[in-house]
């Protein structure tokens, strides 16, 4: 039987000369190769310029919590909450007797869960006075995005009843970060929220709940933000350069 004749390319057949291995295998052609390994080079090149571009501009301490815009203690940017009902916080401790917390159901026990934590530690009594007056207004806590994606939390205590915003990302988190936060805007009820002093206040009332609550566990970074700032030799003069009055 004669054998038939080999297979002939198609003529616009783009791999017709590629080499090929002992079993017919198609191997890449050498230009291929030599072109994959120059742009893996530019990507890795790319990525380590991102790394360190970003740590060059990333946020000094004083400006984690810009100063306040739109009725809120700090500018979020636009702000998107839910529009579930809040429910009465039940069966927490007097300092947040009256508090609410609004949310899906999976949002609400972690909300309850944070905010246990005020009630499990020792306060200092200007943080329970006016988590106190903040229950008793019926104040609302729940989740919320916020455009600028890097700010914790953020009050709004002219409304009826004033309501703080945690950032989403803290549904995903430690409960008991959100505890500090709670502690940290409810501090403008009695400081004005755009004055340096006032937004040192309040850092100083959230580390305090930092250093009682979450002793021996990891800190969240609002808790490491806080201790940076106050460790600053003048926070004050920090805070007045990032729009503070």
């Amino acid at each position: 039987m004669t054998p038939a004749p080999p297979r002939r390319p198609h003529p616009r057949d783009p791999w017709r000369r590629a080499p090929v291995g002992e079993l017919q295998e198609q191997l890449l052609p050498r230009w291929f190769v030599l072109t994959a390994l120059a742009m893996a080079l530019l990507a890795a090149a790319v990525a380590v310029v991102a790394l360190v571009s970003s740590g060059t501009t990333r946020l000094p301490v004083a400006a984690r919590r810009p100063p306040p815009s739109d009725g809120l203690t700090s500018d979020v940017g636009r702000l998107r909450a839910g529009d579930s009902r809040p429910v009465v916080y039940a069966g927490t401790c007097p300092t947040l007797r009256g508090v609410r917390i609004a949310g899906g159901p999976v949002d609400r026990a972690v909300l309850r869960r944070g905010l246990a934590g005020l009630c499990n530690t020792e306060l200092p009594p200007r943080v329970d006075d006016r988590l106190r007056r903040f229950a008793q207004a019926g104040g609302v806590v729940r989740f919320a995005q916020f455009e600028a994606t890097g700010v914790d939390s953020a009050a709004a205590l002219a409304r009826r009843p004033p309501a703080v915003f945690v950032n989403a990302k803290f549904a995903r988190t430690d409960p008991l970060w959100i505890a500090p936060l709670v502690a940290h805007d409810v501090t403008f009820l009695d400081a004005d929220p755009a004055s340096a002093r006032g937004a040192l206040a309040a850092r100083r009332a959230e580390l305090r709940v930092c250093h009682r609550l979450l002793a021996g566990r990891r800190p969240s970074r609002g808790c490491e933000d806080a201790r940076r700032l106050l460790g600053l030799p003048d926070p004050l003069r920090r805070l007045r350069a990032e729009g503070f009055r």
